[in-house]
C-alpha cells in the first residue's frame, strides 16, 4: 500500500502534463541580481533564489506557457536530452507550486 508520501508524489507527477499551462504567481516580487533571479512571496514571507537555469526558466514563463512548450524551448537551447530537461523542469516546478511561487492549471 502507498504512504501518503508516495501517493502525494505520484500526484503531483501527473498534474504536470504537456498541455499543463504554467503562470508566474501574482503573489511574488521578483528582481535580477546578477544575472540570478530573487524572489519574495508576499503572502508567505519568505524569500527564495533562483540559478541561472532556474532563472531562465521564471524568464521563459512570461508570458504563461504550457509545459511542453517550455521543454521544447529548453531542448532548442541547451545540451541534454529531452527527456532530462522535462525530469529536471518538473521537479523545479513541483517544488516552486508547493511554495505558491507557479501555478500549474
Amino acid at each position: 500500500m502507498p504512504t501518503n508520501e508516495t501517493a502525494n508524489s505520484a500526484e503531483k507527477a501527473r498534474q504536470i502534463g504537456a498541455t499543463t499551462l504554467i503562470s508566474r504567481s501574482p503573489s511574488v516580487l521578483t528582481a535580477e541580481i546578477d544575472g540570478e533571479i530573487v524572489m519574495m512571496s508576499i503572502e508567505q514571507g519568505r524569500y527564495f533564489g533562483l540559478d541561472d537555469i532556474g532563472s531562465d526558466i521564471w524568464k521563459r514563463i512570461d508570458p504563461p506557457c504550457s509545459f511542453a512548450a517550455l521543454i521544447d524551448a529548453l531542448a532548442a537551447d541547451y545540451v541534454a536530452d529531452r527527456a532530462t530537461i522535462a525530469a529536471d523542469v518538473q521537479a523545479l516546478l513541483d517544488r516552486m507550486a508547493e511554495q505558491d511561487v507557479v501555478r500549474l492549471t
